[in-house]
């Protein structure tokens, strides 16, 4: 059977009765009086011959009254229902605190969610799920024709501002409607738990390492799974740590997970003679054209196996090419261009374009993994236009960057408009597809691993 819920509306000093509530007073006010009428019919029999027909008469009106309240009871508005996931006993004890957060002075007054009626204002249905990890959920707020006052700008703030003291950590970092248009869902999580990892000595990588040698751990909370998003994209300003996630973590994890790394750079770095790189920029076009050749034969060996993906192949491992500093190798290349003399042979950046247009586009399905790290998410600092549809599906903005919503505008299509926040070294937003709907739907606040030593 279903469980009716049934539209709660909150009186107001000038609103008038509904109409089960005078059913309600009216059989009330007769209830009483048949009972009056019985104790003293009881207490005088002298009065009884008197009082026989007043009390067939209320009695008739109670029955009619009681029949009139079931029918307006039953003609009431129903509700609409939203399927919620099973809670843990702990989270259903946080999720009925959240709820009381939100009564109904913050529905009427701050939220401003219910409809003003002649009976009063009609409040919405509120249902709260957190899960089990108690750091992340969602609020669900009935629509009841309240979607257009619930979408305006930094309306998410505004729900963010009810879940403080006790509850600042968690803020709304998103908002949709459900399936069916029935409910806003206001999406939360903990944003002061910090997620970051903690490298304290090489041992400490050992608890880093996946079982799925595919996936790369980039926080506690957030695991880049490569073989549903193969490319990268790392947008970061000089000091803002982008070189220390790539080269000094993810690099050494891809190779304990039996991954063959390589290290390119414009500008010569330890990391790239630390994984065999190059940083000329005309043998850093050499290195891609190479990669090229090596994708083209693996793909040869694929379909010769009459397999799909490098996955299903035996000792084919991922390979990992990061190109660090593209905006000086662009620069560098469009230099060697107008000073170039050779004819007959493609200029170095039309090389460059070409290489690394194709290792985007086919390298997925042999394993071949790109890794893009520019200081500026634009068109003449980072890759050509086909590379970067490709590269778009995993980014990661550190620093300065992060809150350029120019640059967010580029590499994550569609949200440039976001609050401004400063971000420390290290700090900024993720956006990865396959990682989990916290991290594909928009950017989140991400800290890079932390290196104490």
């Amino acid at each position: 059977m279903r469980n009716r819920r049934y539209r709660r509306i909150k009186p107001t000093s000038n609103c008038k009765p509904q109409g089960y509530q005078l059913s309600m007073i009216a059989l009330g006010v007769t209830i009483s009086i048949t009972g009056l009428l019985f104790y003293i019919d009881f207490s005088n029999s002298i009065l009884t011959p008197y009082l026989a027909k007043p009390l067939l008469v209320f009695f008739s009106l109670d029955v009619i009254f009681l029949a009139l309240l079931v029918l307006l009871l039953a003609k009431r508005e129903e509700v609409s229902t939203i399927s919620i996931p099973i809670m843990s006993s702990e989270a259903k004890r946080l999720a009925k605190r959240l709820r009381r957060l939100f009564n109904d002075k913050q529905i009427t007054d701050v939220l401003k969610l219910s409809n003003t009626t002649r009976y009063g204002n009609e409040m919405p249905e509120i249902h709260v799920w957190i899960d089990d990890s108690l750091s992340e959920g969602y609020i669900a707020i009935e629509n009841i024709a309240n979607w257009e006052r619930a979408d305006r700008e930094k309306f998410e703030q505004r729900v963010s501002g009810i879940l403080a003291g006790k509850y600042q950590r968690f803020a709304v970092v998103s908002s949709e409607l459900s399936i069916g248009d029935s409910f806003i869902i206001f999406y939360f999580e903990d944003v002061l738990t910090s997620q970051r990892l903690s490298i304290k000595g090489k041992e400490s990588f050992n608890s880093m390492i996946c079982n799925n040698k595919h996936s790369i751990r980039l926080s506690e909370d957030l695991i880049w799974h490569s073989d549903i998003t193969p490319m990268m994209s790392i947008i970061a300003r000089t000091r803002a740590g982008k070189s220390v996630l790539a080269g000094q973590y993810m690099a050494h994890l891809m190779l304990l997970q039996d991954w063959i790394v390589e290290y390119n750079s414009a500008k010569y770095d330890r990391y790239v003679k630390k994984f065999n790189g190059e940083s000329d920029p005309i043998k850093i076009v050499e290195r891609a054209e190479y990669w090229c050749s090596v994708m083209e034969n693996r793909l040869e060996k694929i379909n010769t196996a009459g397999k799909e993906k490098y996955l299903e192949m035996d000792n084919m491992p991922d390979i990992a090419i990061f190109w660090d500093e593209i905006g000086n190798l662009n620069a560098s290349l469009e230099a060697l261009d107008k000073n170039s003399k050779t004819t007959g042979l493609a200029k170095p950046s039309i090389r460059w374009q070409n290489a690394i247009n194709k290792l985007h586009a086919t390298g997925a399905s042999t394993g071949i993994h790109n890794i893009n790290i520019s200081q500026y998410a634009t068109k003449e600092g980072f890759l050509p236009s086909l590379a970067k549809v490709n590269a778009s599906e995993a980014v990661i903005m550190l620093g300065g960057a992060a809150d350029s919503a120019t640059e967010r505008q580029y590499i994550m299509s569609g949200f440039a408009d976001m609050p401004s926040r400063r971000y420390g070294k290290g700090q900024g937003l993720a956006r990865i597809t396959g990682s989990g709907r916290k991290w594909e739907n928009e950017p989140h606040f991400f800290e890079s691993p932390l290196f104490e030593n």
